[in-house]
């Protein structure tokens, strides 16, 4: 009962951060629409900012998780690339919270917000570093620093967040995404038109 009742705050507070942002929400309220006393939030999170942080948290897990799901689906290692990427962009746009942390400047006003990204980022840089390990060892993807590619590959990805999931829908969101592969996959330049510099 006690997990339950936690769950419930958190996907209350969940969807009232999502709504109102952390400014606006309330303990109060929060505690309202629960249908718990506050001192039983106050109990098990202690105040309004570890709820939120909680909440950035389940959702950070369940990107990686629900990523992780989609590219061990996958045999080929540039199925899975292609795997990580649009399932990326398709769970981050359900992290509204993690979306929000951008675009509202919430690290400013609680800095312990950023370690939530952080950590998000070194999940994703260990997820595509595993797959360009793969593709490495099948003799796929030709890389002399896997990691460094996996940084760099989630920087990328990272730069086009927030512009891509508040402004684009979905199949445009899949076509950028398309584009994108292939210039990872078969570059700029063709073999024809190739110039050494």
């Amino acid at each position: 009962m006690k997990q339950e009742k936690r769950d419930y705050i958190l996907d209350t507070a969940k969807n009232m951060f999502a709504r109102y942002g952390l400014r606006k929400t309330s303990i109060e309220e929060m505690a309202r629409v629960s249908r718990v006393a506050k001192a039983t939030i106050y109990k098990y999170y202690g105040g309004k900012d570890q709820v939120y942080m909680e909440v950035l948290r389940r959702e950070m897990l369940e990107i990686v998780e629900n990523v992780s799901s989609s590219v061990a689906q996958e045999a080929l290692p540039e199925d899975k690339l292609t795997s990580f990427v649009k399932a990326k962009f398709r769970y981050m746009r359900k992290a509204i919270n993690i979306l929000n942390l951008d675009r509202e400047g919430i690290e400013n006003i609680l800095p312990s917000t950023k370690s939530i990204r952080n950590e998000l980022f070194g999940h994703e840089v260990d997820i595509i570093n595993s797959i360009l390990e793969d593709g490495i060892e099948r003799g796929v993807f030709s890389l002399n620093d896997p990691l460094l590619t996996a940084r760099a590959l989630a920087y990328a990805l990272r730069g086009f967040e927030l512009n891509w999931l508040i402004h684009q829908s979905e199949e445009e969101i899949d076509r950028y995404l398309d584009g994108l592969m292939k210039i990872l996959f078969y570059g700029l330049v063709s073999k024809k038109g190739s110039s050494k510099v």
